[in-house]
């Protein structure tokens, strides 16, 4: 479980720089900052450049096992920065550590040796470790990834408030915390009761989305980094993607570059295991994960995707339910950042996953990139 590497994503972070600017700023003055931003906005990267040295930490709660008895041994590991790919209690226990995180291990090995171990007392002791390790003299740096799986932990009848534990902790350790959460409008809720500076990742802008493509793909015309903006919606991911082919398959015309970009987003969209494709496929079963009820909502996602930003009226007509019912089950797709209401329209919060979910309700999926001509067929404007 050691942290991830941030050489290989340096060159596509300088659409980051003043944002990681401000989330140092923030970590100086504060015990916990929290980055809440979509899937593909640039979490992670800005994470990865946070973690830049010795004392810094990036654990992601997605790698982490759900149940207390795991995630206590397994969050320890981590801020040790163990190599074992299935680390033991034993083992923590031969590393050489302060008292203190010693005393903390031997609490978990305890419980853990019982038929019925305290469940809460194993997840406090996971941030009590958090809170008394230490390096050396200097402040230590935790980073958080997938802060929203914390919640899982409250489906365990011992924990009730998983993050209220996280922050009685995190009030009190001598280091700082950065977490942070694609689940935008859940951890919005989560937070709302404790005071923390938060960063909100937005789209890039034009300047930043041409900036962007150049550091990937050499220099381009004005028009090439205005028309990646309009089907990217300034997603970095999406930039990174188009970029990277185009870089490869460019001419000299401008026109025909403008139709090569189309021609990438797309291809990338409907090609299994490409970047765009296992971005957007994901984000849609985490997202139905969390929102549950998956049947009826994937109906609402397939005529919402096939037809301009529709009403309430009209989406329950197509998918044969009461307005009623219809709305509850909309404000589910609103809760994990799936739709988005504007005047009284819905229609997803991200162009991008709304293009993919176009063609995959279609059943328009590629084993290799496809030609031009073969795409073109299978219809739909951006």
């Amino acid at each position: 479980m050691q942290r991830q590497s941030k050489k290989k994503e340096a060159k596509p972070f300088t659409c980051r720089i003043s944002e990681l600017k401000h989330a140092k700023e923030s970590i100086s003055k504060s015990k916990t900052v929290a980055v809440l931003a979509a899937s593909g906005l640039g979490r992670t990267y800005l994470l990865n450049n946070i973690c830049d040295n010795s004392n810094s930490f990036y654990i992601d709660l997605r790698k982490l096992s759900p149940t207390p008895e795991s995630f206590s041994v397994e969050f320890i590991a981590a801020l040790c920065k163990d190599s074992v790919q299935q680390p033991s209690i034993d083992y923590l226990s031969k590393l050489k550590l302060s008292k203190e995180c010693n005393e903390i291990i031997a609490t978990v090995k305890n419980e853990l040796e019982k038929i019925k171990p305290d469940q809460q007392l194993l997840l406090d002791s996971a941030f009590r470790f958090a809170q008394s390790f230490k390096i050396n003299d200097k402040k230590t740096i935790i980073a958080i990834n997938n802060f929203e799986e914390l919640l899982k932990l409250n489906s365990f009848s011992k924990i009730s408030d998983s993050i209220g534990t996280f922050f009685s902790h995190a009030d009190k350790a001598g280091c700082s915390y950065i977490i942070s959460s694609s689940a935008v409008h859940l951890m919005k809720t989560a937070l709302k009761q404790y005071k923390i500076d938060s960063i909100n990742l937005k789209p890039l802008k034009l300047e930043a989305v041409h900036d962007l493509f150049e550091s990937i793909a050499g220099k381009i015309d004005k028009r090439i980094s205005t028309e990646v903006l309009n089907i990217s919606a300034g997603l970095p991911i999406a930039i990174i993607s188009i970029a990277q082919r185009f870089a490869k398959e460019k001419s000299e015309d401008v026109q025909q570059n403008i139709s090569l970009i189309h021609h990438i987003f797309d291809s990338e969209l409907v090609t299994k295991y490409s970047r765009l494709h296992s971005y957007s496929r994901n984000l849609f079963t985490d997202s139905l994960n969390r929102a549950r009820g998956e049947s009826l909502l994937k109906a609402i996602l397939k005529v919402v995707s096939q037809n301009r930003p529709m009403r309430l009226t009209e989406i329950a007509h197509l998918i044969f339910r009461s307005g009623p019912v219809t709305k509850s089950l909309i404000e589910r797709l609103v809760e994990v950042d799936m739709l988005v209401k504007t005047d009284n329209t819905f229609d997803f919060a991200n162009p991008v996953l709304r293009r993919w979910c176009y063609f995959m309700f279609r059943s328009i999926e590629f084993e290799e990139t496809p030609e031009e001509t073969t795409l073109s067929k299978t219809g739909g404007p951006l």
